[in-house]
């Protein structure tokens, strides 16, 4: 048994409830296929298939394998929210380079793609961004922007050309990123996201938790987690370190992602 399996056991021991679900990630040559909508408010940018299937970004292809084990995650997810009847989910890992964007970004899609929902995915991992380069974006503003006054949230939105989604992404990558996320700022403005859109799912893709003290910061203002391990990667002292950081916050689940 691998060591992430036998710290999974180990939290599940502890009644930390935790759904685990696989993610092989596999791709064939055949085309991306995107719902568009006419935003008369936020900007909408055209997405690249080419460059959505290089970076694996799969959860809008109805004819993908792997569609339907995000449908699965998604199928999760809204339940635990449901249940615990929470609206924010952060999506973190230990280290970076586990596969925590590619989750956010899939899972945002995938559950824009239900027509009961929709979704406003936040990029906050401001030293290392990837939402918007996962979907081939170049955006002009974004989170950082909005937190040093200088845009607007109205401003920095964008559609990425499918229907009941949302991308507010960070531009460039900052040093200071601790000092902003943990700002009141960003208090506020978790508040107002929250408050302006109160029948949405919020994602927030953030920083990883053992490599920067970003995301401890951040926690206060995120209803629920969903912890990404990568197989073979993720170290089992690793995985207990994140769970003993988040202590009792409500972690909702794990992803074991590029399990074969």
């Amino acid at each position: 048994m691998h060591q992430l399996e036998q710290a999974i056991q180990k939290a599940k021991k502890q009644r930390i409830s935790l759904n685990h679900t696989r993610l092989r990630h596999e791709f064939t040559a055949n085309g991306v296929s995107t719902l568009s909508v006419a935003y008369t408010q936020t900007k909408t940018v055209a997405l690249s298939p080419e460059i959505l299937e290089k970076n694996r970004i799969i959860a809008a292809r109805r004819d993908h394998p792997l569609t339907d084990v995000y449908r699965t995650l998604r199928a999760q997810v809204l339940q635990a929210l449901d249940l615990l009847g929470k609206t924010t989910l952060g999506v973190t890992s230990a280290n970076h380079g586990e596969g925590k964007t590619l989750t956010a970004v899939n899972l945002a899609i995938a559950t824009a793609m239900d027509v009961n929902h929709t979704v406003l995915l936040v990029d906050a991992d401001l030293r290392c961004p990837a939402v918007a380069q996962s979907l081939g974006i170049k955006p002009d503003l974004g989170l950082i922007e909005c937190l040093t006054g200088k845009a607007s949230i109205a401003d920095c939105l964008i559609n990425p050309g499918i229907d009941r989604l949302s991308i507010l992404p960070v531009k460039d990558g900052i040093g200071n990123s601790a000092e902003l996320l943990t700002s009141p700022q960003m208090g506020q403005l978790t508040k107002e996201l929250k408050n302006r859109y109160p029948d949405r799912l919020i994602l927030y893709d953030m920083p990883p938790i053992l490599t920067l003290g970003d995301t401890i910061g951040l926690l206060p203002s995120i209803e629920t987690i969903l912890l990404v391990a990568r197989d073979g990667v993720t170290r089992a002292t690793e995985f207990s370190q994140v769970l003993d950081l988040l202590g009792n916050r409500n972690l909702i689940g794990t992803v074991l992602n590029g399990a074969p």
